[in-house]
C-alpha cells in the first residue's frame, strides 16, 4: 500500500498563524499572573503572537525585524481625528 503525503506551500509563519491558539496562551498567562486584569492577558497573548509571527515573517523574507523600529512611528497623534481603519 502506497503512503500519500500532503505537501502544503504554506510558510512557518503561515502554519504558525492558523494553528497558534490565543486561549491556551491567555489561560498560561493567567496562571502565571493570577493578579493582572481579564483584558491586559488577552491584550498581552495576542501582542506575544503577532510579534513572534512578525519576526518570523521578517526571517523568511530576509528582512531584519529591528529596521521597522528604528524610527517610533506614534499612530494615535499622527493621524489627527482620522481613524486607521
Amino acid at each position: 500500500m502506497a503512503k500519500i503525503y500532503k505537501f502544503t506551500n504554506k510558510n512557518r509563519s503561515e502554519n504558525f498563524i492558523d494553528k497558534v491558539n490565543p486561549q491556551s496562551i491567555s489561560e498560561y498567562l493567567a496562571e502565571q499572573h493570577p493578579d493582572l486584569p481579564k483584558r491586559i492577558i488577552s491584550a498581552m497573548s495576542l501582542a506575544m503572537i503577532y510579534s513572534t509571527y512578525l519576526s518570523m515573517v521578517c526571517e523568511e523574507e530576509n528582512y531584519s525585524c529591528q529596521s521597522l523600529f528604528e524610527e517610533p512611528i506614534d499612530f494615535l497623534t499622527s493621524y489627527g481625528k482620522e481613524t486607521l481603519h
